[in-house]
């Protein structure tokens, strides 16, 4: 988000910041390796520190590498324009090397957690992702307004802390592997009973579990309500703000907002846990509706907003719209975390452990999916949708907040069947038993 806020900052055109936004897709298609991931490993260093310690000191490196042509980069040595499809190119590999960390980090929490605390993998999730995003970004942006340190500083900081909390994890941290965490069983009905026998999942194998995964009617389902519930809010996650840069508010006011945000976002989710431990899907219904009527409110706030270019002290906002703004991004926190803590929770109860980090990924990657290519989609046809006296952020936003009444309308009860399944309709072994019976 950092990049993304100093590249709005650079007045770059709304179709280069779509070229930019294309580094988040190995998110959205880590599927793709996600079976390697939870199949090949070293035995002896453990099933998810084979792939831990390697990326994240590829992680460190890139980032020491990154920050000496980072300002090259970003047109600050020779007063250019920023170098887009390059910086593109080098965060892209970021994100792949972030994906696949992300794969085993969800294999291992799914195993890791007894199954009665599993509701608490998402909280650690939303805790560790909002206190990461606060350092990346208001804690950056906070150093630099300073002059404590600058983007490159940053950068080689963060390095070396990626390097040295590798070698921590790699020598302190020792990885227990289940017995199921690596099997599946497989029944066969015989005259006595059920005979359990455990065979070993190869590559091929884990690609085969994960295509059974997505056979299942539950799971169908489930892909239909994860591609299509985030539309309604893409305008306003991916333009609004955009829209308030454009018209000259600073990257430090949106760090400011990240104050209020922040504690929000920690203290919510352990608030939260023991809703996302019974019925999770009831409080992501619950938060849909007042998101949607706050993707309508963000073209009222967009509207309203004044031209802060032509404000006498543009250093700061107008006290009544700033007000405005705390409340709209506040209460959208609230929403947004609520559902997010939600659906991560949802994920991790209805997850087979014996394929713990390829169906959390599964789960993951279309979600990311669901919510990636609208925001990549509005950036590329807010300025196609623009008219002489309409602005397209106007145009697409009310098409988002229109689709996402219909869809609430439509999916809303779908929400209550999914979660009130027997855990094992997510599972392929029960399916598998239940057709040979």
């Amino acid at each position: 988000h950092t990049m993304d806020v100093i590249l709005q900052e650079k007045a770059i055109s709304f179709k280069q910041q779509g070229i930019f936004s294309f580094v988040s897709l190995p998110y959205s298609v880590k599927l793709l390796w996600a079976p390697i991931v939870d199949s090949v490993y070293i035995e002896r260093i453990g099933r998810r520190k084979s792939w831990l310690i390697p990326v994240q000191t590829a992680i460190g490196l890139l980032m020491l590498a990154t920050s000496g042509i980072i300002p090259y980069l970003l047109g600050e040595t020779d007063g250019s324009d920023p170098h887009v499809k390059t910086l593109t190119s080098v965060f892209f590999l970021f994100y792949f090397l972030a994906a696949t960390q992300d794969i085993a980090v969800d294999g291992w929490a799914v195993t890791m957690l007894q199954r009665h605390n599993i509701g608490w993998a998402s909280t650690c999730n939303v805790v560790g992702q909002t206190f990461g995003y606060f350092i990346a970004f208001t804690g950056f942006i906070g150093l630099k307004m300073y002059g404590i340190m600058d983007l490159p500083q940053f950068m080689q900081f963060w390095g070396i802390v990626f390097l040295v909390s590798t070698a921590i994890v790699g020598v302190l941290k020792k990885e227990v592997q289940s017995n199921s965490e690596k099997r599946v069983l497989l029944s066969e009905t015989v005259e006595d009973g059920d005979v359990e026998t455990e065979e070993e999942l190869s590559v091929q194998d884990t690609y085969k579990q994960m295509l059974n995964i997505i056979r299942l009617k539950s799971v169908k389902l489930l892909i239909v309500v994860l591609l299509t519930a985030p539309v309604a809010f893409a305008a306003t996650d991916n333009l609004a703000q955009r829209k308030l840069m454009q018209r000259g508010m600073k990257k430090e006011h949106v760090a400011t907002l990240m104050v209020f945000i922040t504690p929000l976002s920690i203290i919510l989710p352990g608030l939260l846990s023991k809703y996302v431990a019974e019925r999770p899907l009831s409080l992501y219904r619950w938060a849909y509706r007042p998101r949607v009527a706050l993707s309508f409110a963000a073209t009222l706030l967009v509207y309203f907003a004044p031209d802060f270019h032509a404000e006498e002290n543009s250093e700061s906002l107008p006290l009544s719209f700033f007000l405005c703004l705390v409340g709209f991004v506040v209460v959208r926190s609230v929403m947004a975390t609520a559902m997010f803590v939600a659906v991560m929770g949802f994920f991790a109860k209805i997850s087979d452990p014996k394929i713990g980090g390829t169906y959390m990924t599964l789960l993951n990657t279309l979600a990311n999916f669901g919510s990636n290519i609208p925001n990549q989609l509005v950036l590329f046809f807010v300025d196609k949708v623009s008219f002489s006296n309409v602005d397209g952020f106007y145009v697409i936003n009310s098409i988002c907040v229109v689709g996402g009444i219909v869809w609430f309308l439509y999916f809303g009860r779908l929400l209550n069947e999914l979660q009130d399944l027997d855990v094992n309709a997510w599972h392929v072994a029960f399916s598998q038993k239940k057709q040979n019976q």
